[in-house]
């Protein structure tokens, strides 16, 4: 059991991220992983670039869209240079809000992008 958190936010990232930028990021959410879990509880980063680039979050248990952000704010996006603009405006269920609503809605934006983001970045060049 738990709670499922989600970021209604989006977040701009600046300067514009370049193409070798969302190259690293697809590889560094594939083998990183935040601190703030153990060896145990790996969870997949629920962040991702949207069609404007911009970072959008689905939901997730156990606080992963939060710690993820701080974990690609301060290991991923500060140590290259970026910032990460807007307020990721976290919510969970109990809010006033239907989380399942803003998760469905994500997943389906993201499972439209994903194949576009991989063949775009992780082709063979």
């Amino acid at each position: 059991m738990g709670c499922y958190f989600g970021a209604l936010g989006r977040l701009k990232i600046v300067p514009e991220p370049t193409r070798e930028l969302v190259k690293e990021y697809l590889l560094f959410s594939a083998y990183s992983c935040p601190d703030r879990f153990n060896v145990d509880e790996v969870f997949s980063n629920p962040w991702f670039f949207d069609k404007d680039n911009m970072l959008a979050s689905m939901i997730g248990k156990f606080c992963e869209p939060e710690i993820w952000y701080e974990h690609l704010k301060e290991n991923f996006f500060e140590k290259r240079g970026y910032q990460l603009i807007g307020d990721p405006q976290f919510v969970a269920e109990g809010d006033d809000i239907d989380i399942w609503e803003l998760g469905n809605s994500r997943v389906f934006e993201w499972y439209g992008l994903k194949k576009h983001f991989e063949e775009l970045y992780l082709k063979e060049e």
